[in-house]
């Protein structure tokens, strides 16, 4: 199917100029078709999974709305099966059926460590500003509720907490709370006594998605630390509590010799990477978790 479009559309766009070389854009549409194939079953062996074991029905049995638009869904697997839990930091893919009758795929991050019965996913509405408002996003947050279905892939990702006993900081600004709260939830179920700092910058206390189980997490490990940064400070903000402005980790203390790990909006993640290098962090030891293509990254390595 997707060579039947594209090949039509390169022969409809660039006309005469690809005569005579028609059957050379086809054998590079095909390597390229092959290969990507041939990762993908890689995936699919690598976490054990056979292509019927990718997909199932998950049933909602929770709703849970963190802000004005970000909502947190707990789900249960229909068929009651206990599927292979969720490593720390992994996101799944979700197949939402839209009124025209055609699946949507979309990738939401696990905001919870889990057993494998149950699992949890935080989703943003997307608004129309300089892109129209997100189809799906705005589906699941007012069309999907508890009781209903969801078609939700196994989890994959490549940015996981490595198991190691080194200290650990995670940074994140907005939406980019979700794995980091799935990671922090991870460490908090395992009671790991790493030294862990989670920084976040949000808008202001009331866009924090995810506030609470971060703090109550945080509450559960002995080594553990945070620091804020609000836009709007809180009108009752304690001397000390958090930062106002944008995040500076220019007046932050961090531990020697830790694992980074970084998400939000792509600006955000250029200029806390970029600091952590100016203070001598090997590249190798910052993980970033880009919502998108994440090419950006093969312009400062």
């Amino acid at each position: 199917m997707v060579h039947k479009h594209l090949m039509w559309a390169v022969a409809d766009v660039m006309g005469d100029a690809v005569t005579g070389g028609a059957a050379a854009w086809d054998e590079v549409y095909w390597l390229k078709a092959g290969a990507l194939i041939t990762s993908e079953r890689a995936l699919y062996a690598a976490a054990e999974l056979g292509s019927a074991d990718v997909w199932g029905a998950w049933t909602v049995v929770r709703k849970i709305r963190e802000t004005d638009d970000v909502v947190t869904f707990v789900v249960q697997r229909t068929d009651g099966r206990r599927a292979k839990p969720s490593l720390s930091g992994q996101y799944v893919s979700l197949k939402a059926l839209m009124p025209g009758g055609v699946h949507q795929p979309r990738q939401y991050s696990l905001s919870r460590a889990d057993d494998g019965r149950y699992r949890q996913f935080t989703v943003k509405r997307v608004h129309g500003q300089a892109t129209p408002d997100g189809e799906v996003s705005n589906l699941l947050h007012s069309g999907v509720g508890v009781g209903d279905e969801v078609l939700l892939s196994a989890p994959f990702g490549d940015v996981v907490l490595q198991s190691t006993v080194r200290p650990v900081v995670f940074a994140s600004a907005g939406i980019g709370v979700a794995p980091v709260a799935g990671m922090l939830s991870h460490l908090a179920e395992a009671g790991s006594l790493r030294h862990i700092t989670v920084l976040h910058a949000d808008n202001s206390a009331g866009s924090y998605a995810l506030r609470d189980q971060v703090k109550a997490d945080l509450d559960r490990l002995s080594r553990a630390s945070s620091l804020t940064w609000f836009l709007e400070p809180p009108a009752d903000a304690q001397p000390g509590s958090g930062f106002t402005g944008f995040m500076d980790l220019d007046t932050v203390e961090l531990p020697a010799d830790a694992e980074y790990y970084l998400c939000g909006p792509l600006p955000f993640m250029r200029a806390v990477r970029s600091s952590l290098i100016g203070r001598g962090v090997p590249a190798r030891d910052i993980q970033c978790e880009v919502f998108g293509p994440d090419l950006w990254l093969a312009d400062v390595q």
